[in-house]
């Protein structure tokens, strides 16, 4: 390990660098993010615009790569900070000096609307995804085949990851139809009477529904009694950040801020 500090209330000092670059910000270099596409598509838009405005501190690229490609581009100083959307794992928290968790992301279990399936058990969901059960009638669903989307598999997402993880553990991922982006699983289901998609909550349109699993809802109260099962944190990833970086951290612990996390998310506060 390399001195990991897992943030939290690291805020004191990342408030007075708040304060200090609050006057003295022009010369500050454009922040830049590569990671999560939950927080950069959901978040970091709207507070990196208020955080600009409070403090002067310039944000450039907000990439949505995915927490795999942000991982790597944090750790090879690419960019200022990276996010991640699971559990860090042993190697990242040994590759990493800072993490700070900004709140919690539901991943949704989605189908098309017309689906008569409205609640799975994990087992359900761990044989949809693994390929075991193939048609919607084996988990009390209409008689049609069972479409699983999903971001690339080999792509570093962290949903694919946190998936796996709470759901499939060492069983494999069978057979899937693989896009870029979660977005592009979720319109795809919203046009697949047969389709299903795990995806952050912060992606549901129209067009999908979201199923109940274990007869839990993927809602604020379930998650926070833990009767929803499928979370994960959210958090910010950095290797000795700057001042600027530091102070962005904090801003993200802040009321103003953390009320824009909870637009789409459960916030951390």
């Amino acid at each position: 390990m390399n001195g990991l500090r897992i943030v939290g209330l690291c805020s004191l000092a990342g408030l007075l660098a708040l304060t200090l670059y609050a006057g003295n910000a022009a010369a500050a270099e454009p922040l830049t993010y590569e990671g999560a596409s939950t927080i950069g598509h959901m978040v970091l838009p709207e507070a990196t615009k208020l955080f600009t405005a409070k403090t002067g501190i310039p944000f450039g690229a907000i990439g949505t790569a995915g927490a795999g490609a942000g991982f790597k581009a944090v750790v090879a100083g690419q960019v200022s900070f990276g996010g991640l959307a699971s559990e860090p794992t042993d190697k990242e928290k040994a590759a990493l000096t800072d993490i700070e968790v900004i709140g919690y992301d539901v991943m949704g279990i989605f189908v098309h609307p017309q689906n008569t399936a409205k609640d799975l058990s994990m087992a359900q969901l761990k044989d949809i995804f693994s390929g075991k059960a193939t048609n919607w009638k084996e988990v009390g669903g209409p008689d049609l085949p069972i479409t699983v989307y999903s971001e690339k598999l080999d792509g570093g997402r962290a949903t694919v990851k946190a998936f796996k993880a709470m759901v499939l553990g060492d069983t494999a991922y069978g057979p899937v139809k693989e896009l870029d982006d979660a977005t592009d699983c979720v319109a795809d289901v919203a046009k697949d009477p047969g389709g299903i998609t795990a995806s952050s909550m912060s992606f549901a349109v129209p067009g999908v529904a979201a199923v109940s699993i274990d007869k839990a809802r993927p809602e604020a109260a379930a998650v926070r009694s833990g009767a929803y099962r499928l979370k994960r944190p959210l958090s910010l990833i950095a290797v000795k950040p700057s001042q600027e970086v530091t102070a962005f951290f904090a801003f993200m612990l802040t009321p103003p801020a953390q009320s824009i996390v909870a637009q789409s998310f459960v916030p951390a506060k």
